[in-house]
């Protein structure tokens, strides 16, 4: 793997950048306080801009890395923080990377999402020469597995009883899909 760490990436209506301090507000306001955004991801609802400021830190810190791959994503038309996407694993013995990301409810249904994870995946290919890119959801977030989808990932199954739903305290499956080199360059 070519390993370079989190450059600006972009798309026709996206900024993909790294994210700083100054971001913490946007973060907090555009997603990290929402309750529907919340719901399916592994971290809690920010209780105040404090953990937007924080989460910030760990990033800048983690920016020394080549491995580390952390992305906020900007609409370009009104320059708002909407969302962020973040390789959560990176396995560069076995050149895999795990993707995560979110994006604020306001922009939900846009587009945006898919538009995001398929620039990403090409970063992954195109530049870091990945072999496999894979990413999990809860069963309950249909709408994220079909961003998935239409970014060309492929469903692998569900991973049953994985994670507790911190929503409703009962064990949840997670829906894995993956698309490999060979797929992206078929």
């Amino acid at each position: 793997m070519n390993n370079i760490g989190s450059i600006n990436l972009e798309t026709e209506r996206l900024l993909l950048r790294r994210g700083t301090i100054n971001d913490a507000l946007e973060i907090y306001e555009n997603y990290g306080s929402d309750p529907l955004v919340s719901k399916y991801v592994v971290w809690n609802k920010h209780v105040d801009i404090n953990d937007a400021i924080n989460l910030m830190k760990k990033w800048q810190e983690s920016y020394n890395e080549l491995t580390s791959y952390k992305w906020l994503v900007v609409e370009k038309e009104s320059q708002k923080v909407i969302g962020s996407i973040t390789a959560v694993k990176v396995d560069s013995a076995n050149k895999t990377v795990a993707l995560g990301y979110c994006f604020g409810s306001k922009w939900w249904n846009k587009g945006f999402a898919t538009e995001c994870l398929k620039r990403v995946i090409k970063f992954f290919f195109e530049q870091v020469h990945v072999e496999t890119i894979y990413a999990n959801h809860l069963t309950a977030n249909i709408a994220s597995g079909k961003v998935m989808k239409n970014a060309g990932m492929i469903y692998e199954g569900t991973l049953r009883n994985r994670m507790i739903d911190k929503n409703t305290n009962q064990m949840m499956g997670l829906d894995t899909y993956s698309i490999t080199r060979q797929d992206y360059f078929s």
